[in-house]
């Protein structure tokens, strides 16, 4: 209701979106690379994110090297190979030219694999979620709807035009109430790098959980610094606002 989409057009706008989501796309380092944006200066969400997808690589690195000795243990887990093609066929509906796999032969493939989906569970939803309502509430700089179709040309629209443009106060009162609750955080929240001791047994993956956890505690130290002295200050790859999952 608030942004005037009829069931039939959201359908089409997710079609539209999943023809662009790719594997490489949801990799942060080669979406970087291919976006051509690696030498922007500034650029704090690619900084922050690179940095957690580097600790997040290599917590997963250690526990895949830890449980699979050999490359042929991957490709013989019955598990891991039905988990991987239920979201090839499920989640990209089987579309190979997305670049998704459908199946994992190699620990370098599933440690890719597990990092981006965890990245794209964690710090990447983070900074697609935590921020809708510090950029949203201020409802010209992402209008939900438009009630006239933009100006085609320059000089020619003044100040009524571009208010009777904008959704009314009922339609714009409906989008907060949706940035509040997305951007909210719950009372149970389960932190980046926070797991319930029960999951792991063994030494040595405790012992990553701690490296983890310590490499986290670092990038949260910079981030703060570097925010401290800005003035516009970026805050959403913190990894105190990174939850461990998506919880919506």
């Amino acid at each position: 209701q608030g942004s005037g989409l009829t069931y039939e057009g959201l359908q089409l706008v997710v079609r539209r979106g999943l023809l662009r989501l790719t594997f490489r796309s949801l990799c942060l380092p080669d979406d970087v690379a291919d976006r051509g944006v690696a030498d922007i200066p500034d650029y704090h969400y690619r900084d922050d994110g690179l940095r957690l997808w580097a600790a997040i690589e290599r917590f997963v690195t250690g526990l895949v090297t830890f449980y699979y000795r050999k490359d042929a243990e991957v490709g013989g887990d019955s598990e891991v190979q039905a988990w991987v093609e239920d979201i090839f066929t499920n989640g990209f509906l089987g579309r190979t030219s997305s670049g998704v796999p459908s199946s994992l032969q190699t620990r370098a493939e599933l440690i890719k694999f597990l990092t981006m989906v965890i990245f794209t569970c964690s710090a990447q939803h983070a900074a697609v979620n935590n921020g809708q309502y510090d950029l949203g509430a201020f409802l010209p700089n992402s209008p939900s709807s438009m009630r006239h179709p933009p100006p085609t040309a320059k000089g020619k629209t003044f100040l009524q035009d571009f208010l009777d443009t904008l959704p009314e106060v009922d339609t714009t009162a409906t989008i907060l109430v949706a940035l509040i609750l997305l951007s909210s955080r719950l009372k149970d929240v389960r932190l980046v790098g926070q797991y319930p001791a029960e999951r792991f047994t063994e030494a040595e993956p405790r012992g990553l959980i701690r490296s983890f956890q310590a490499e986290l505690e670092e990038i949260r130290e910079h981030i703060e610094e570097r925010n401290h002295q800005a003035q516009l200050r970026y805050n959403y790859m913190n990894p105190l606002e990174v939850e461990n999952s998506i919880s919506i």
